[in-house]
């Protein structure tokens, strides 16, 4: 038996990094969130007082 044994799972050398791989998926659905967030009205802002 060998000291040493190779990991199971190598990483890709030309594939995409696990950073820019979740970015990829992330920032899409981040974005849409943003674009489909109901818009309040430009004086709805000072009307809630507490």
């Amino acid at each position: 038996m060998h000291a040493y044994e190779k990991p199971a799972h190598k990483k890709p050398d030309s594939g995409t990094s696990l950073v820019t791989f979740t970015l990829l998926l992330t920032a899409p659905a981040v974005l849409a969130a943003a674009a489909l967030r109901p818009r309040s009205r430009s004086g709805a802002r000072g009307a809630r007082r507490g």
